[in-house]
């Protein structure tokens, strides 16, 4: 259980800063070095940088660059900035220094592919990039901001792999040597040096844990140089106050090492571990630095900086749990053959452990030494923690065991061509993408003798224009072998003077994955489109089939005072017809016609109430309906309008027991869509009485309250009913939306409300509720609605 929980907490990350303090540690107990002399620094100071100011001139920079390369050194680093002119008008100072660069080809300068913190890098001088003699300047910082990583290579935004300033200078240094990089397995990729073998860093290397990497990597071996490099000042070199053949055949690196520029770096040589503390490395030291023990490594054997694979590292941590459960299990069971005399004895079990630790921190500081990081902090731990653990826990069992993550290599086809269009050959032979005629037989043919024209055409312009603007080009193309056809993306970067490499990458499958999700989303637009019809469809029935049951409504409310009438009428009919015959016998009297006076004049009084209240149902009726079926604007009393509608809902509302109020100012008055308005109320309306209520046994209160607001009315509902739960009322507005479906409810009340207010009315809504407290809906509407 000890060995799983420490591979799970360093799986975990928790050691990783104890992991590289006590890297920091070794580096600063390191033996110190004697001077490197194949490398001598330019510095430029701050005296410097006073005499001659920031950026160096264009002017002074040329003449420091002739008189270093009177004494004919091996390789000059730039680690300036140059991609404009200093001053930055382009003038004969400028011109000069081109020269310079275009007749140094030992000469390479720097260029900032990592974005910085304003969002960009900063470019190479153009005449550097056009010699192909750039580098990039980038170092690759932990999460503490120290250096401990080497960056040997990268990939700039264009997919183009630029090779790091040290690595650059270490090569171009060990070309006179013979010594040139040899690829040994281009899957890793693993290289040699000379003697110096290389393999990338994978994330999770030494005491790293998921550690994000870019480009080509390696753990630093930084060398420790009491006295620093060679160095000499831009002042003095131009003085010729300079010992005579300092920089004859030997690595110059001309940098900034003055105390107000920011090109400054921590390493474990600048860590504070147990209380030391160095002063910070300037850019141009770290670069002689990664650059001496780069060539130290190809020339003289100095080990490359290596840890275990995985499995060897969590065997080592789990021999030295093994150990210390050993011991411990010993102490447990085994009983001493004499009691001791002394009572505060340390026991020999404890003293071996301490020793046993104080061993593994030496050996581990011995294998640094020879080139080896082994996790020194997570054996410490196992010793100690398993110690602790087997005499606390002796019926613990279990494990835990960790997975590690395989790279897997590059799919694609790759091969070089130059500039005119000559087959170079495949780097890659293990390559899924199939080649349409044999490589080797090809390699020095023109591409038009080996593709078709189609194809050779195609390539050679991609190729012309890759050259001439330095960009990466990416296209694609169908290719048939043998009668079987694939679909190919083509990539083309410079990879050289001349030069281009072509990367092919098999997207067949992808193609038919396209063009199976092409038809997808056709079918998903066309049924998209035919549920919106539907939707339309049903939420103009819903409201045709509110106007027929308002129709309904009011054709019933109308009934009571017509019948009514016809009965007055009926009764006065009747007395007209007895006083006439009366009145034809000669039998009339007085008390007759007062009689008939008086039937005659309540018949009368009975027709015109009613009849009035008929005609004010049916102008009301009249005037909702024709709103309700047309798109019309006009200008409108809200209250007024709003008692109307209601007096059109009577039918449903009085045979309820509840009453529904209008507040608010009778004088606001709107321009808008009445028909509109006219299907929120009665939506409003008939939704509380439709679902408020049910299963309460109250007298409900439904009310309007109308409130101005500038150039706005609000229009605030609610109900007195049980409430929206919280669940649902994020979803009320939601088409379908119903939790009343078992009685008949469709859920597009709220739906048209929502759309009517938001799009017909331009306004907006919201709701608010509480179980058990009510319902509110707060409506704002522009009072005048622009046509």
């Amino acid at each position: 259980m000890t060995t799983g929980m420490l591979l799970g907490l360093r799986l975990m990350g928790i050691f990783q800063p104890l992991e590289l303090s006590t890297y920091d540690l070794f580096f600063q107990w390191r033996p110190i070095e004697p001077i490197d002399e194949r490398i001598v620094i330019v510095a430029i100071n701050e005296a410097d940088i006073q005499k001659f100011g920031y950026p160096i001139d264009d002017e002074t920079l040329t003449k420091a660059l002739n008189l270093i390369k009177q004494q004919q050194p091996r390789v000059i680093g730039l680690d300036i900035y140059r991609d404009l002119p200093v001053p930055k008008i382009a003038g004969a100072k400028y011109q000069e220094l081109v020269k310079v660069f275009k007749s140094t080809p030992n000469l390479i300068g720097i260029r900032k592919v990592i974005a910085n913190r304003e969002g960009g890098g900063v470019d190479a001088s153009p005449i550097l990039e056009q010699l192909n003699q750039v580098a990039a300047n980038d170092f690759p910082p932990d999460n503490d901001g120290k250096i401990r990583r080497v960056l040997l290579s990268l990939k700039d935004p264009q997919g183009k792999t630029i090779t790091s300033l040290s690595a650059a200078l270490a090569i171009k240094y060990l070309k006179k040597e013979n010594i040139s990089i040899e690829v040994l397995d281009p899957k890793i990729p693993k290289y040699k040096l000379g003697k110096a073998i290389f393999t990338p860093m994978e994330e999770n290397d030494g005491g790293y844990v998921r550690q994000q990497l870019g480009g080509y990597q390696i753990l630093s071996n930084f060398r420790n140089f009491q006295d620093g490099f060679r160095s000499v000042s831009l002042t003095q070199i131009l003085r010729g106050d300079i010992p005579q053949d300092i920089f004859l055949d030997r690595l110059v690196l001309i940098g900034i090492t003055a105390e107000s520029n920011t090109d400054y770096f921590i390493t474990p040589y600048n860590s504070t571990t147990l209380g030391n503390s160095f002063p910070v490395t300037s850019g141009v030291t770290l670069h002689a630095n990664i650059t001496s023990q780069l060539i130290a490594n190809a020339l003289d054997d100095r080990p490359v900086l290596r840890v275990w694979s995985k499995p060897v590292e969590s065997l080592w941590i789990a021999l030295w749990v093994s150990v210390g459960t050993l011991l411990c299990w010993r102490l447990c069971y085994t009983r001493p053959k004499k009691q001791s005399k002394f009572t505060f004895r340390i026991p020999w079990t404890v003293l071996a452990i301490a020793g046993l630790g104080f061993s593994l921190f030496i050996t581990s500081y011995i294998l640094f030494l020879l080139g080896w990081w082994i996790p020194v902090v997570p054996s410490l731990f196992a010793l100690f923690g398993s110690a602790i653990a087997i005499t606390g826990y002796t019926t613990l069992s279990a494990g835990e065991s960790r997975r590690r993550a395989i790279l897997s290599v590059i799919p694609d086809l790759m091969f070089n061509v130059s500039g005119d269009g000559i087959y170079l050959g495949q780097i890659n032979s293990d390559s899924t993408v199939e080649l349409l005629y044999p490589d080797f037989e090809n390699i020095g043919k023109h591409l038009n003798q080996i593709l078709p024209p189609e194809f050779s055409d195609r390539h050679l312009f991609y190729i012309h224009r890759a050259l001439s603007t330095g960009e990466i080009q990416i296209y694609e193309q169908r290719i048939c072998v043998n009668g079987k056809c694939q679909d190919e993306e083509v990539r083309i970067v410079i990879s050289g003077f001349n030069e281009v490499l072509f990367m092919i990458r098999n997207i067949s499958d992808r193609k038919r994955v396209e063009l199976a999700i092409h038809k997808k989303n056709a079918e998903l637009a066309k049924t998209l489109e035919e549920l919106k019809a539907t939707q339309k469809q049903l939420v103009e029935s819903e409201k045709y089939a509110a106007l027929g049951s308002m129709v309904a409504g009011i054709a019933h409310e109308v009934n009571t005072p017509v019948g009514n009438s016809l009965m007055a009428a009926s009764i006065l009919d009747n007395a007209t017809t007895k006083f006439n015959e009366s009145f034809n016998r000669g039998e009339l009297k007085k008390s007759s016609l007062q009689a008939y006076l008086e039937r005659a004049k309540s018949s009368s009084e009975i027709l015109l109430d009613n009849l009035q209240r008929a005609v004010e149902l049916i102008q009301n009726f009249k005037q909702v309906a024709v709103d309700q079926s047309s798109l019309d604007q006009r200008s409108f009393a809200v209250k007024d309008y709003i008692e109307k509608i209601l007096i059109s809902l009577a039918p449903q509302i009085k045979y309820t027991p509840h009453k529904v109020i209008v507040c608010g100012d009778e004088a606001i008055v709107m321009r808008s869509y009445p028909g509109a308005l006219s299907q929120i109320v009665t939506n409003l309306v008939m939704n509380s009485l439709t679902h408020a209520y049910q299963d309460l046994d109250k007298s409900g209160q439904l009310q309007f309250d109308l409130i101005q607001q500038d150039d706005k009315v609000s229009i605030i509902y609610s109900d007195d009913g049980k409430g929206i739960s919280a669940e649902s009322l994020p979803k009320i507005f939601e088409p379908f939306f119903t939790t009343a479906r078992d009685i008949g409810g469709s859920g597009l009340g709220l739906h048209i409300i929502y759309n009517l207010v938001t799009q017909n009315l331009k306004g907006t809504i919201s709701c608010k509720s509480e179980v058990g407290i009510g319902t509110k809906f707060i409506i704002t509407l522009p009072l005048n609605l622009d046509p």
